[in-house]
């Protein structure tokens, strides 16, 4: 099994993960504050990191999975890339309030195993294998 055979996957667990983030920091941030037993200072971050992963991961998954296409597969990995980054710099740098911080160190995870995924999509060859 190559890097190829678990692009589709990884993609959906993308779209279903940046779904259910997404929707629970834009519409009930206060919420997934208390989940995390976080201090819900300034909860608009939190609704407009929602609508970043409802607009970028979901709808851009969502997109690929209709109609795979390389730039498409560049911008789901760098955005995912870019998510893990700078989660685990916020992790480094103890900038996370939660008391649950398990809850945070299993998101950073996902997220970097989602990036590591979506590499495949990153590469002109996997297109030209599913065409061939």
């Amino acid at each position: 099994m190559n890097l190829s055979d678990v692009l589709r996957p990884t993609v959906q667990v993308n779209l279903w993960a940046s779904l259910g983030y997404g929707l629970v920091l834009l519409l009930i941030p206060d919420v997934f504050c208390d989940l995390l037993d976080a201090e819900a200072i300034n909860t608009a971050w939190l609704r407009t990191i929602g609508a970043a992963l409802l607009g970028t991961n979901v709808l851009g998954s969502w997109l690929w999975l209709q109609s795979p296409e390389l730039n498409m597969g560049r911008v789901q990995f760098a955005t995912a890339g870019l998510e893990a980054l700078a989660m685990s710099l916020s992790l480094v740098l103890s900038e996370f309030t939660a008391q649950n911080l398990w809850m945070v160190q299993a998101s950073v995870v996902l997220a970097w195993l989602v990036t590591v995924g979506l590499w495949a999509g990153t590469q002109e060859a996997t297109y030209n294998q599913s065409t061939a």
